[in-house]
C-alpha cells in the first residue's frame, strides 16, 4: 500500500492584502510545495492569499495536489462571484505593471508585458447553494478538490485530520491573514498540546 502524501495545511487570508508581496509569497509557497511534491490543505476559498495559493499549485501539480475545505456558510464570501475575482485581479495587474520584467517572470506573473494566457475563471457560488451547485464546487472547479462541511470548526477539524494522516513532513503553515488566520494556527497548535495530532 503507498504511503500517503506529505499534507500541509496553510491557513491565510481570504483577501490579498494592501501589498503584492503576500501574493509573490503565496505563489513562492506553492511553487516550493509543487518542487517538493507536497500536497496543499486549505480554506477552499478561491479569493485572496487562499484562492492564490491554491490555484497556483493546481496550474503546477495538478488538482489532485490540493484540497480545499469551506463551510458551506462561506461558499459566497470565500469563493467570490467572477466580476469580483476579476476586479480583484484588475487591481494586481496594476501594480505587477510597475514590476520589473525579469522579476514578474520569475515570480510567476503574467503582467510586465508578458502574458501567459487567460487566468482561470473562478466559481460562480451565491451564500445558499442547492445540492447541485454543492456537487459542481466538488468536482467541477480549478481550485482542487472542495469538501464543504458545516461550519468553522469542522472545517479545522478537517483540515487538521487530513494532515494528520498525511505522509513524512506534514504539518501546518500560515501565511498573512486575520483573526480567522490566527484562530486556526492557535487551534492546531493547541491540538498538538493535548495530543490530538503530532505534527509540526
Amino acid at each position: 500500500m503507498p504511503s500517503p502524501p506529505t499534507r500541509i495545511a496553510v491557513f491565510c487570508g481570504s483577501f490579498p492584502g494592501a501589498s503584492l508581496t503576500h501574493t509573490l509569497a503565496a505563489r513562492s509557497l506553492a511553487q516550493s510545495f509543487h518542487a517538493h511534491s507536497i500536497h496543499l490543505v486549505y480554506g477552499g476559498g478561491t479569493a485572496g492569499l487562499m484562492g492564490e495559493v491554491a490555484r497556483t499549485l493546481v496550474k503546477l501539480s495538478g488538482k489532485d495536489a490540493v484540497t480545499g475545505v469551506i463551510p458551506s456558510s462561506l461558499l459566497g464570501v470565500e469563493r467570490p462571484k467572477d466580476g469580483d475575482e476579476a476586479q480583484e485581479k484588475g487591481k494586481e495587474k496594476e501594480v505587477e505593471k510597475k514590476l520589473p520584467r525579469a522579476w514578474a517572470r520569475r515570480m510567476g506573473l503574467t503582467g510586465a508585458g508578458e502574458g501567459k494566457g487567460k487566468e482561470p475563471k473562478a466559481e460562480k457560488s451565491e451564500a445558499k447553494v442547492g445540492e447541485k451547485e454543492k456537487a459542481k464546487l466538488l468536482l467541477d472547479n480549478e481550485y482542487g478538490h472542495v469538501s464543504i462541511v458545516p461550519d468553522l470548526q469542522a472545517r479545522k477539524k478537517l483540515m487538521m485530520e487530513l494532515v494528520r494522516d498525511g505522509g513524512p513532513g506534514s504539518g501546518f503553515v500560515a501565511l498573512s491573514g486575520g483573526i480567522g488566520t490566527i484562530d486556526e494556527l492557535f487551534e492546531v497548535v493547541s491540538w498538538g498540546q493535548m495530543g490530538v495530532h503530532a505534527r509540526g
